[in-house]
């Protein structure tokens, strides 16, 4: 089983500061929903963003990298045969869990929706009633496994090739879910970096090549 986990993702509800932001408030009142249940999206909140958290408009609110990370994943061969788990941590320590069956919206406002839901409710259902998403708490160091190898990615890391890091089909692989900056949880302090590149790149671009490299790896 190839494990894919994503530590420090950007990914939460609007936080109980920016509930009476008039940006925040109006956004609601347009959508009719309660603030409260409301996924943060810099996309729509970058100014509100900034006013309460300064310096973090580019990084807080980032559910569109989510969207883009899951229809990629989910949709890779791997997944289809069964082999590919995927794991998110958030800043707020929730650990989302995700059914391999589990086919994302390809309209991202039906994407936040279903995240909306997930974060406020704890879980997301199939009309069947078989849960396809669901959170439990949790620190980033809970997606550590025992019966396979951690590897940690960070362009901080030394540099090696993708092939001889993916190099067998039982691993954990560990990336970071920000578009910039570094990780907030204490990674370094349990696991060395490795990087595959000189420079950042998306998290989606890192999982498209380590799960492709380990598809050839198997012949599919």
């Amino acid at each position: 089983m190839f494990n894919l986990s994503i530590v420090d993702a950007e990914l939460e509800l609007v936080p109980p500061t920016m509930w009476d932001d008039f940006q925040v408030r109006k956004i609601a009142n347009s959508s009719n929903k309660n603030p409260r249940q409301m996924l943060l999206d810099s996309n729509y909140m970058h100014s509100a963003i900034e006013r309460h958290f300064p310096g973090m408009s580019n990084r807080r609110g980032r559910p569109d990298i989510f969207h883009m990370l899951l229809n990629v994943v989910q949709d890779s061969i791997l997944n289809k045969k069964g082999m590919l788990s995927i794991r998110i941590h958030t800043r707020n320590n929730i650990i989302i869990r995700i059914a391999p069956e589990t086919r994302v919206p390809k309209s991202y406002n039906r994407f936040a929706g279903l995240m909306e839901k997930l974060l406020v409710n704890g879980k997301t259902e199939a009309p069947d009633g078989k849960i396809l998403m669901w959170t439990e708490q949790g620190k980033w160091d809970s997606l550590l496994m025992d019966n396979c190898e951690n590897v940690l990615l960070s362009p901080s890391g030394e540099r090696k090739n993708i092939k001889e890091i993916c190099k067998k089909k039982d691993m954990n692989l560990i990336i970071g879910g920000f578009s910039e900056g570094d990780f907030l949880s204490d990674v370094y302090s349990a696991l060395k970096p490795v990087s595959i590149f000189d420079n950042e790149l998306t998290i989606w671009t890192v999982a498209w090549k380590s799960i492709g490299t380990v598809e050839d790896l198997l012949g599919f």
